[in-house]
């Protein structure tokens, strides 16, 4: 009897230590379950003579943002005619689809109107995913260097401008304070372009004198409306101006190629005389595969 004192005494260290791990495997399975506040998003269409070229695109774009941990939902706003063999490999790598019928472009018969940006406006659905605080909005022709996450922190409606005077809609930072996006669709706002570009260029006007946003220090969320550093979207065509980035004002986070299509970097021509494709190659081959 006396030898056994022992293995009460083991057995409650036993259940302690199995108590311990069970709670803390249900406390990381409820912080994964927890909805997250704040998404990366895109948005994919067909009717396109480069469909495909744009699906493997956002795909090595959402997966990148996975393996920079990004601490955001990836959700890709798709149209109902894209292959379901596409949306279930999306969903396969973690990224959440969001369905929705094609937005009818009314500018389709102005003057000078592409036709390949009939369907653009599909990325007014931005303003709908309503169960986040802030959306990261994107092209799917963005390379992330690092993580981005402090542009969550940033106010109601934030982008760069790569032109002088009007701001890029390749990557922008919204909240779903907005509310008649699409009545102005519907009223036919003036745009330009007939696209995405000219009718939030029309919608927002004025970011040109806002001030340039400057992450806070102490993680508190701005309010209002902000330029963004152009480190944030470095044109592809400023690195071949000395063969190097020379972008000195904020982080240099996400390369972008708003180039014609047949200079997009998935393209294998491109890469000889623009060696930023091999860039984007290696993401693929390193998310892809």
């Amino acid at each position: 009897m006396e030898r056994s004192w022992w293995r009460p005494l083991a057995l409650w260290l036993l259940v302690s230590a199995a108590s311990v791990v069970a709670g803390e495997e249900v406390a990381v399975a409820a912080a994964a379950a927890a909805p997250r506040r704040h998404a990366y998003a895109a948005m994919m269409y067909m009717g396109t003579p480069r469909d495909y070229e744009f699906y493997v695109a956002t795909r090595v774009m959402m997966r990148s943002l996975g393996r920079l941990s990004a601490a955001a939902d990836r959700v890709v706003i798709a149209s109902l005619d894209v292959p379901p063999r596409w949306v279930q490999a999306l969903k396969d790598d973690g990224v959440k689809v969001v369905p929705v019928e094609n937005l009818r472009n009314p500018y389709e018969k102005q003057e000078n109107f592409n036709m390949r940006f009939k369907l653009t406006l599909n990325k007014l659905y931005a303003w709908s995913l309503v169960s986040y605080e802030r959306v990261v909005m994107l092209d799917s022709d963005n390379i992330f260097l690092q993580n981005t996450d402090e542009l969550f922190l940033c106010g109601q409606f934030c982008a760069v401008f790569i032109n002088p005077c009007i701001f890029h809609t390749g990557l922008f930072v919204l909240q779903n304070v907005f509310k008649n996006m699409l009545h102005e669709l519907a009223v036919v706002r003036e745009n330009p372009d007939g696209a995405d570009q000219g009718f939030l260029a029309s919608y927002f006007p004025d970011l040109l004198d806002q001030p340039m946003f400057h992450p806070p220090a102490n993680g508190t969320k701005l309010d209002g409306t902000y330029r963004l550093p152009l480190g944030y979207q470095m044109d592809a065509s400023y690195y071949y101006l000395k063969l190097r980035w020379s972008i000195p004002c904020g982080p240099n986070s996400v390369i972008t190629f708003p180039s014609a299509p047949w200079f997009k970097p998935w393209y294998w021509w491109s890469w000889p005389v623009l060696p930023l494709g091999l860039s984007w190659h290696e993401q693929r081959r390193e998310n892809l595969g």
